[in-house]
This record gives structure tokens, C-alpha cells and sequence, in this order.
């Protein structure tokens, strides 16, 4: 029975390979006369062989379906190939949605509580542009079956193993496109990243991979607690107020002010904007729609407070001793970790049924 990662009230995620690249020591002429070129473009969504620069080999570049026939079918003529390795692997999974503006919804909700092992760069950014920095038109979109809207990267584009979000239309054989999909794109360069996520470089461990293991081990779904933040950043502003005024016509705004879980997220997502505001490198047009974002994204916020607490450590280190004995309930990143809570996939198990016989 095939198992099946859902995320309540969000979608069930279907996963496949993207685009793969193989590098092989064999020319680019031999290999168009020895493969199937022909069978290998009707059971993917597109495969090319292209001439490696500089080099005397080739590069395969295959975008397969989530049924790897032509994984498989590869895999029958891998003696052609000669000494091969897989480069490039982008493992992806898809969200099915009923329209273009639910799928911005599921992109958000995801960029909203979407965490990244290893996050290196500790912060997110929006891009709609090519990496020569020109917009696609609209027939390029077309073509290409993407939707003019951002891409929300969690790494960057050069690094071994980097994360995005995007919304587009399903791939489907020999270059056509189906329904509207949010998609999630762990991307592995190098030979080291795909053996370091897939058991090995070879045809075969592509074939084998549990994609659903992969999910499971890569994805991190999360939720700021900002009553919690905000009692680990202002632990002494939110003592119990005694309020010596007994009228009864308190205006709603004090009567707000004198809860303590009200206070600590006032504080929370006031810490939360100075710090977003001092590193903020965004482009203007990106602000009003990224602003949902980096105020709950896990990715953004622990990424910025470490940042900040990088800075303080090193500002510490400048004053005296005593000064420094002084300073209590330092910020660390592992009490900071205690303000998010863990959001659990929720494993549904497919069971197929079998035809009744009929009666006579």
C-alpha cells in the first residue's frame, strides 16, 4: 500500500523527479545513434542530449514523470552510457489546487511555515526574474507552463541543495501541461549532493529512491508562538499591571494592555518588524506581498534573530568583564527554538480494492 504525506486543510503532496542531468564520457554522436531518443520524448516530458563545454562527453537532460519510465527505459540501454554519473537531481512535489488563486494561498501558507535543515543563508527571497535579470513575457510563461508570479527560494540558486516554492501548471508527456499545482523543489547539484540524498549517482538509485522518506527527512513544517517570543524578549515588561483606576468606561485599547499574552505579542511582532526593516534587502514592489511572509516565516525569523544575536555576542565580547557578568537571560538560539512548535504530516495509506465477481 503506497503511503501518502497530507497536510490537514492544505492538500496531499504527490511526489516525482524533475529535471535530471547525467554527464556520460561518451559523445554526443554516438549516443543520438544508440538510444531511443524517439521513445524517451514520449515517456517524459522532455529529453535532450546536449554537448558538455570544454569536455569530450555529453549531458543528458531528462524531465521525467512521476511513473520514471524513462528512468527505466534508460536504465535498459545504461551499458551505451558508459562511465556516467548524475549531476543534477530535482526532487519535487506537487499540491493540486482548483484554481490559480488557491494555489497562491497553499504557496503563502507553505513560505509561512516552511523551515529548512541547515539553513545557511537564514532568510528567504522572492524572485521573479531570469538569472540574467530579464522578466519572462507572456509566451515565454506559456511555453514554459509558469504563472507571472514570484518564486520563493530558501537557499540560493548556486547552492548544492536549495528549496523552492512555486506554483505552475502539472508537466505532462512529450511537453504539455495540465492542471494548477503548488510545488515544492529540493534541487541537489553535484555528485556529492544527489549520493549524499539518494544513496548514489547511478540510474538505478534514482529508481529505487523513496521519495515519501525524502519528505519526511527534508520537510519542516513549524509555528511561532509569539506569546512565547515575546516572554523570552521582554521577560520584565510583562509583569501583572495593578491598575488603580476603578471607572467602568475603560476604553477596548488599555483594556488590551492589561492582558500579558496581548503585551508579549505587541512585543513579539515589534521585535520581529526592527529586525526585518535593519536587514531588509527586498525590492519595493516585493514588500506588500512578502510582508505576511517574513512576519511568520520560521525560516525568515530565525534567520534574522540570528543575525542579531551574531551582533550582540560580538558587541559583548568588547566590554568589560564585569559588565559582561552583569547581563543575565542572554537570547540563544536554542531558547529561541522553544518558541516554535512542530506542525505533523499526517500519513494517509491507500488501499486498493478489489472487483466484487459478479453474479450470475
Amino acid at each position: 500500500m503506497p503511503a501518502i504525506l497530507t497536510i490537514p486543510g492544505i492538500g496531499t503532496f504527490q511526489p516525482t523527479f524533475d529535471r535530471i542531468n547525467i554527464c556520460s564520457d561518451v559523445p554526443k554522436a554516438d549516443l543520438d545513434q544508440l538510444l531511443p531518443v524517439p521513445q524517451l520524448q514520449v515517456c517524459s516530458h522532455s529529453f535532450k542530449i546536449e554537448k558538455q563545454r570544454g569536455k569530450r562527453g555529453s549531458r543528458l537532460v531528462l524531465v521525467c514523470l512521476p511513473d520514471r519510465k524513462a528512468l527505466e527505459l534508460l536504465r535498459e540501454y545504461e551499458p551505451v552510457l558508459g562511465s556516467y554519473r548524475v549531476t543534477i537531481v530535482e526532487a519535487a512535489f506537487d499540491i493540486d489546487v482548483a484554481s490559480e488563486k488557491e494555489a497562491l494561498f497553499v504557496r503563502d501558507w507553505l513560505a509561512c511555515h516552511l523551515g529548512k535543515i541547515n539553513h545557511e543563508r537564514g532568510y528567504i527571497t522572492f524572485v521573479d526574474k531570469q538569472k540574467t535579470g530579464k522578466r519572462l513575457t507572456d509566451a515565454e510563461l506559456k511555453k514554459r507552463g509558469l504563472f507571472d508570479h514570484h518564486t520563493i527560494y530558501l537557499e540560493h540558486h548556486k547552492s548544492a541543495h536549495n528549496l523552492k516554492i512555486y506554483i505552475r501548471n502539472k508537466k505532462l508527456a512529450e511537453k504539455r501541461f495540465g492542471s494548477t499545482i503548488t510545488r515544492l523543489e529540493w534541487t541537489s547539484k553535484r555528485s556529492r549532493a544527489v549520493k549524499a540524498h539518494f544513496g548514489g549517482d547511478q540510474l538505478s538509485d534514482l529508481i529505487n529512491a523513496d521519495l515519501e522518506g525524502y519528505l519526511r527527512r527534508f520537510l519542516v513544517l513549524e509555528q511561532v508562538d509569539y506569546v512565547d517570543l515575546g516572554r523570552l524578549l521582554a521577560p520584565k515588561t510583562l509583569r501583572k499591571l495593578t491598575s488603580t483606576s476603578r471607572r467602568q468606561g475603560v476604553i477596548p485599547v488599555v483594556r488590551l494592555f492589561r492582558d500579558r499574552e496581548y503585551r508579549a505579542k505587541r512585543v513579539a511582532h515589534l521585535a520581529i518588524k526592527v529586525l526585518e526593516h535593519r536587514e531588509r534587502s527586498q525590492p519595493k514592489e516585493v514588500r506588500s506581498v512578502a510582508e505576511e511572509v517574513w512576519r511568520s516565516s520560521p525560516a525568515q525569523l530565525k534567520g534574522r534573530f540570528r543575525d542579531a544575536i551574531t551582533k550582540m555576542q560580538a558587541k559583548r565580547r568588547t566590554r568589560k568583564l564585569t559588565m559582561r557578568r552583569n547581563k543575565r537571560r542572554p537570547l540563544t538560539m536554542k531558547k529561541l527554538e522553544a518558541c516554535f512548535t512542530k506542525i505533523p504530516l499526517r500519513r494517509n495509506r491507500v488501499r486498493l480494492r478489489k472487483a466484487r465477481p459478479q453474479r450470475p
